[in-house]
């Protein structure tokens, strides 16, 4: 297929399983994997290709993001391999009208992005208000999600990870279940339930940064005794950090 027919989006209707018309996903269109790098939308230039590699997420600010429905060749420019619903905002105060609206946006650009040969993980990261209204167009067998976690929700974080074991049914032992952020608690959580934690991007250079900046504080220090110098473990430490987004704890072997 040529750049061209591959950047043109027609304005069009996808065939709907339910009374709100919201689209159906292709279950053909999924993840197998989670491939990295798992980059958020908004954080790097609009140039960047991906190459047909790594997974794009929208878990940030819609403001960086709010455009996608009228314009969504701006992911089809990135290139991915992978996407995450965009993650349009639901609260638990919105109008059950807007919250549709939202999810109405973000399955169809799932879907379109299905029809461009990109695979989708259904984004599970709303409201509790708006759980059920989130499932309409995942159809049923579906395999791969993702959230967003924080370490004061694990509650709700469990919940997200029956209702996508509800849905995958008789596939439940081959789910793929992802959870951006949230830091030890989820983590330890993705490890007990056998999930995928991503750590963000942001959250490695920052730590990176800060252990090279206790590298120069030693480097600093004038006659430092053998037994305070720990130059080669931050170094050690340094190298380790920018490989450690994904932490794969999941049963199968992928």
């Amino acid at each position: 297929m040529s750049e061209t027919n591959l950047a043109y989006i027609p304005d069009c209707l996808f065939e709907t399983d339910n009374d709100l018309e919201i689209p159906t996903l292709r279950l053909d269109r999924q993840p197998k994997l989670c491939e990295i790098p798992f980059v958020c939308y908004g954080e790097q230039a609009r140039s960047v290709d991906m190459n047909g590699h790594g997974t794009l997420h929208f878990y940030t600010e819609d403001y960086r993001y709010n455009t996608i429905y009228e314009k969504p060749q701006q992911i089809i420019a990135h290139n991915p391999a992978n996407i995450v619903e965009p993650n349009f905002s639901c609260y638990q105060d919105m109008p059950v009208a807007f919250a549709l609206q939202a999810i109405y946006k973000k399955r169809w650009i799932a879907r379109m992005m299905q029809e461009k040969g990109i695979n989708v993980f259904v984004d599970l990261n709303v409201a509790s208000k708006f759980y059920k209204l989130n499932l309409l167009g995942i159809p049923q067998g579906w395999t791969a999600f993702c959230t967003r976690g924080y370490s004061d929700r694990l509650h709700y974080l469990e919940f997200e990870y029956q209702m996508a074991r509800s849905i995958a049914a008789e596939n439940a032992d081959k789910m793929l279940f992802v959870i951006y952020n949230g830091g030890d608690k989820c983590r330890q959580f993705a490890k007990e339930h056998h999930c995928i934690y991503i750590a963000p991007m942001v959250d490695i250079k920052k730590r990176k940064s800060q252990l090279e900046e206790k590298k120069r504080i030693e480097q600093s220090v004038a006659f430092l005794s053998p037994e305070f110098d720990n130059t080669k473990l931050i170094e050690q430490a340094i190298a380790g950090v920018g490989n450690k987004q994904i932490f794969n704890f999941t049963k199968q072997i992928q």
